[in-house]
């Protein structure tokens, strides 16, 4: 995470144009170096306000990159959920075709046949039944 920091640091300084003091109507202050006086600006030098500035960005940058990565882990949870749950729905739907399968043969077999009609059975034993009844009466 500091590596990140150090070279957002590093591009975010070398991208931006040097603010010299000249450009600004100031001119550098003529010192000799010595241990009293700080070093010249050369044009690298930010001011308070700059590096206040520089370091709250970057504290920005750090939480929106903590923000985007617990999202981006949040969606990975609910992608592969939603991944179980597909499956569980492809199996469901390969169960209920099963069934499906099994009740159409339960149909097929339990059906009742040309042979199982009531009506044919009723008439069959009332011409049965005649037919015995006439010819008993032929025996005289």
């Amino acid at each position: 995470m500091n590596k990140i920091l150090s070279i957002l640091l590093l591009t975010f300084i070398f991208t931006q144009e040097p603010i010299l003091n000249e450009e600004i109507g100031e001119p550098c202050p003529e010192c000799p170096t010595c241990e009293v006086c700080p070093p010249e600006c050369e044009g690298t030098c930010l001011s308070e306000e700059e590096t206040q500035g520089l370091f709250n960005n970057i504290k920005e940058l750090q939480f929106d990159l903590d923000n985007s990565l617990k999202i981006n882990s949040n969606l990975e949870l609910q992608i592969g959920d939603y991944d179980k749950s597909i499956l569980n729905y492809q199996d469901q739907i390969k169960l209920c075709n099963e069934q499906i399968k099994i009740k159409e043969d339960m149909i097929k077999t339990i059906k009742p046949k040309w042979y199982h009609n009531r009506y044919l059975w009723f008439f069959g034993g009332v011409f049965l039944t005649s037919g015995t009844v006439y010819l008993a009466g032929q025996l005289d």
